[in-house]
C-alpha cells in the first residue's frame, strides 16, 4: 500500500471520530488506530508527539500537542505563534534527529497529516490536512516548525505529482487557522466545564456527554463573557435551548425559573416533566465551591430573563 493511500484512510477515520465524538476525541478511540488491506495501523503514539507508522515508508501521519493532567507539566512550547500558523515544538536533540527527520520528509513533499491538539487531558481535537509551512533550527532544544491548517479537500487528500502532494490555489486561499482555534477554545471549555459538573446536566443530572453542551452565562459574543468554568454550566441541548431563548432563568442563589410562557403551556410530559417540573428547583453545581458559577453573572443574565418575560 502506498503513503498516499494510508493517509487517505487515516484521514476517513479521523473523519469518522469527529462524527462520534465531535472536537473531543478521546485518547481510547485514537490508540486503537484502524484497519487498512489487512493491516492495523496507528494513529498516533501515546509517549511520541511526532509519529509515522511503520507502514508509511516517508514523512508523518499525526503530530499530537498534550494537555497535562493537573500537577503534571509539558516540557513543550506548543502554541498558537501567529494568524497563520501553530508553533510546534520538535523533540529534543537536533532538528534533524528523532523522530522531527519526519517533520522535514512531510514540508518536501507538501504531505499532509493529522494534527491531534489536546482540548484537556485525554481528549483531543483532529484538525487535517495540516501541513508544515517551514521549520525554524534554534539547536538541540529549541527548534520548531510552523504548522499551517487547510479545509478539507472533498477527496480528503491534495493530488500527488511526481511524488509531490499538489495544493490548488483555491485551496491555498481556504486556510482555516482562524476556524480551527475557534474550535480549540470552544471545545476546550467545553471539555473543563463538563469535567466540573461530571458529565451531568446540572439541571436534570442526565449523565450522557454527547448530549450536553457548556452554556454560557455571559455569552461569549459579549467582552466579559470569558471562556472560563464560572461562567458556563453543564446543560442537555434542549435547556441550552431554553436557557439562550430566555425561557428558563437561573437567579443568584441557583433557583431554576420556568417562564409564565411556558408554564401557561399543555403539550405532554416532556414539557411537563423536562421543563416545568424544574420551576423552583436549584441548579446542581461542583462541590468545589471555586467552579461554581459566578453569583454577579447570574443575576445580570437572570435581569436579562426578567425583562424578556
Amino acid at each position: 500500500m502506498s503513503d498516499s493511500e494510508i493517509l487517505q484512510a487515516a484521514f476517513k477515520q479521523a473523519s469518522q471520530l469527529q462524527a462520534l465524538y465531535g472536537d473531543a476525541i478521546p485518547w481510547s478511540a485514537i490508540e486503537k488506530g484502524f484497519s487498512y488491506k489487512g493491516k492495523k495501523i496507528h494513529l498516533a503514539s501515546k509517549a511520541i508527539g511526532i509519529f509515522k507508522p511503520a507502514t508509511m515508508s516517508k514523512g508523518l501521519i499525526s503530530i499530537k500537542t498534550v494537555i497535562p493532567k493537573a500537577g503534571r507539566f509539558n516540557i513543550y512550547n506548543d502554541h498558537q505563534s501567529s494568524d497563520d500558523y501553530y508553533h510546534y515544538s520538535l523533540q529534543e536533540g537536533g532538528a534533524h534527529a528523532k523522530n522531527n527527520r519526519y517533520l522535514w520528509e512531510a514540508l518536501a513533499l507538501n504531505q499532509p497529516f493529522i494534527y491531534f491538539h489536546g482540548v484537556s487531558p485525554s481528549y483531543y481535537s483532529a484538525l487535517f490536512p495540516c501541513f508544515v509551512s517551514d521549520i525554524i533550527d534554534l539547536g538541540e532544544k529549541d527548534s520548531y516548525c510552523n504548522v499551517s491548517v487547510g479545509s478539507e479537500l472533498e477527496n480528503l487528500l491534495p493530488p500527488l505529482v511526481d511524488g509531490h502532494y499538489v495544493i490548488p490555489d483555491s485551496f491555498e486561499r481556504r486556510y482555516a487557522i482562524r476556524e480551527s482555534r475557534t474550535r480549540l477554545h470552544q471545545s476546550s471549555f467545553r471539555q473543563a466545564v463538563l469535567s466540573a459538573y461530571q458529565n451531568k446536566c446540572a439541571m436534570t443530572g442526565l449523565p450522557t456527554p454527547r448530549l450536553l453542551d457548556a452554556a454560557h452565562i455571559i455569552p461569549d459574543a459579549e467582552e466579559r463573557g470569558v471562556a472560563c468554568v464560572q461562567n458556563g454550566i453543564a446543560l442537555s441541548k434542549l435547556h441550552h435551548t431554553a436557557y439562550d431563548r430566555q425561557l428558563i432563568g437561573i437567579d443568584a442563589d441557583y433557583k431554576i425559573h420556568v417562564s409564565d410562557e411556558v408554564m401557561a403551556e399543555n403539550d405532554g410530559p416532556l414539557l411537563e416533566d423536562s421543563i416545568k417540573g424544574l420551576n423552583g428547583k436549584k441548579l446542581i453545581v461542583p462541590a468545589q465551591k471555586a467552579l461554581r458559577p459566578n453569583k454577579d453573572q447570574l443575576a445580570e443574565r437572570f435581569e436579562a430573563f426578567l425583562k424578556a418575560n
